[in-house]
């Protein structure tokens, strides 16, 4: 069906080694578990998609995604449904807002395994289909922008997912047309469950594309893709559909959001800030993919290339023209860019390939010895200027040493080290150590560090404080001056405070708590209210300050 542009080596043959299955198993587990279990929701998407989705399980609402009793539609439901799915099942075992993690671990599982699997079925020959998919498995969980959102509850992590299976049904089209249209289908209709809109715009081009260079005598028929289209639609209308039975003002209020977001809002500026964000972002990505690209120029309209392509096209479209700049919304340019770059590893030329280890080697080493040497700081007192540094980020957090966590950090250690000296020659080296080296830093981050995250990145503390002063009160009604999605998550998840809009005409409230962020002023309610709690945290453009108010 597709036509399989021809082999070329840029390099003599090396030895051949293989990565055995349980090997790339046992090496994803260590990069996820870290991080997704073992600590309380931090700040920022953490908190608030972890709050919606429990939030759904204590309301049995499963339709509407809600923030402390408000409807949240920013995102339609998919990820806090299969949340709510790990935390039903499993939160016996696990606390709440691990079992809930949990979903994004499931999810990132499939759609790496997905990516690796497309990149073997578009793999340009026999030589190369041995070693593309571990290649594309290994550049996956090299990439610096998908480590910290892959751990954390993240509904763009079922969009990468999403995505991932789009293309990796589109791989089928040449041996499995059928099936393959069928699951491009489904994956359409899971994309736009997981990010809206912006999920069809990140999957249809590439059907598109694929449909168009197939060939007509092996391609799937007329009747395949219409069932596949058909499969697309009825996912696509499913939650609009029952949205509209229960209020059609949510699903106008949805929809108003939907193109307040999609439209275009192209500035230089803002393209500035993106490319100086995806510089590190989509590393090392970008180079290996845009090599791949100009390498094979002339075979670019074939699937291999011509399918990501398209995708990676959608993709740039939504994170230039949509949302703020932040490192999740980059998360839909990770498949496309993953699946353009893994096959190509194998077949780098020999200088950038020592390059590429080379640089891997360097980086993780001294982040590596930077996180030891900072821990000793922080417990030790050694060296002095450096801890007083560190101090000085959490001037009224009190370390103590996890002895659980040093033989953990220091087997890691002793992993990387072993993996310097005894890995051989082969072409995928520099792509396994770099993958061994993010697994080793957020390995030895998440174990003596962990404490201090918890401190500094979680509102459990700030919850605790104010849900005390709130149980001296006659009236555990809250307003709010200033408080975010974020805030009003965490204090309905930690302590079941919910945070009501300020208003004078609300005299059933005693209380106000006024939140600033940054250098931002914090606002004061007026007259007739007095400051009974304050508390700061961070410094600088990171500081937060809750202040709580009661009625004189």
């Amino acid at each position: 069906m597709f036509k399989r542009p021809a082999i070329e080596f840029t390099t003599a043959p090396q030895r051949t080694v293989n990565i055995p299955g349980w090997a790339l198993i046992f090496l994803f587990l260590a990069y996820i578990l870290p991080g997704n279990i073992g600590h309380a929701p931090w700040r920022g998407d953490d908190v608030l998609h972890i709050a919606t989705t429990a939030s759904m399980m204590h309301s049995g609402d499963w339709l509407v995604p809600r923030i402390a009793g408000l409807a949240f539609l920013d995102l339609p439901p998919l990820h806090y449904w299969l949340g709510a799915l790990t935390g039903t099942l499993l939160g016996w075992l696990l606390p709440l807002h691990d079992a809930i993690r949990l979903a994004s671990v499931a999810v990132l599982a499939f759609g790496l395994w997905a990516l690796r699997d497309a990149a073997k079925r578009f793999a340009p020959g026999d030589e190369l289909e041995k070693t593309s998919g571990n290649a594309t498995l290994l550049l996956a969980l090299s990439s610096m922008g998908l480590l910290i959102h892959a751990h954390e509850a993240q509904p763009l992590i079922t969009l990468f997912a999403s995505a991932a299976g789009a293309l990796w049904a589109l791989s089928m089209l040449g041996s499995e047309p059928r099936r393959g249209m069928l699951l491009a289908g489904g994956f359409v209709g899971a994309a736009f469950l997981a990010g809206g809109l912006p999920g069809l715009i990140l999957t249809l081009p590439p059907c598109i594309v694929a449909l168009t260079i197939s060939k007509p005598s092996d391609g799937p028929t007329a009747r395949h893709v219409l069932a596949g289209a058909l499969i697309a639609i009825a996912l696509v209308a499913l939650w609009p559909l029952l949205l509209v039975l229960r209020n059609p003002n949510l699903l106008t209020q949805w929809w108003q959001q939907e193109l307040f977001d999609i439209a275009a809002g192209f500035s230089w500026k803002r393209l500035s800030a993106l490319s100086g964000l995806l510089s590190w972002f989509a590393w090392p990505l970008w180079p290996i993919a845009g090599w791949a690209l100009w390498h094979r120029r002339r075979q670019i309209a074939s699937a291999p290339y011509a399918v990501p392509l398209a995708a990676l096209l959608g993709a740039l479209w939504i994170v230039i023209t949509t949302g703020s700049v932040r490192p999740a919304n980059a998360l839909p340019l990770l498949p496309p860019l993953i699946l353009l770059a893994g096959p190509e590893v194998s077949r780098l030329r020999k200088g950038a390939s020592n390059l590429l280890d080379w640089f891997g080697i360097m980086t993780f080493t001294l982040f590596g010895a930077f996180l030891w040497v900072s821990w000793s700081a922080l417990h030790l007192g050694r060296p002095l200027a450096l801890a007083r540094n560190v101090a000085r980020l959490t001037p009224d957090f009190v370390p103590h040493i996890s002895w659980w966590a040093i033989p953990i950090a220091a087997l890691l250690s002793l992993a990387w080290f072993i993996a310097l000296a005894r890995l051989p020659r082969f072409p995928l080296r520099g792509v396994l150590r770099w993958a061994l080296g993010v697994t080793l830093t957020w390995g030895l981050a998440t174990t003596l560090w962990l404490d201090w995250f918890d401190y500094d990145k979680n509102y459990t503390r700030i919850a605790s404080q104010i849900a005390e002063q709130v149980r001296g009160s006659k009236s555990p009604c809250v307003m709010e001056i200033g408080a975010g999605d974020v805030q009003r998550a965490a204090l309905d998840y930690f302590s079941d405070i919910r945070l009501q809009r300020f208003s004078k005409s609300n005299t059933r409230c005693d209380l106000v708590l006024s939140y600033r962020a940054g250098r931002n002023l914090l606002t004061q309610p007026g007259d007739g209210w007095t400051l009974q709690w304050n508390q700061s945290k961070g410094r600088g453009r990171l500081q937060e300050q809750f202040a709580l108010f009661r009625r004189n």
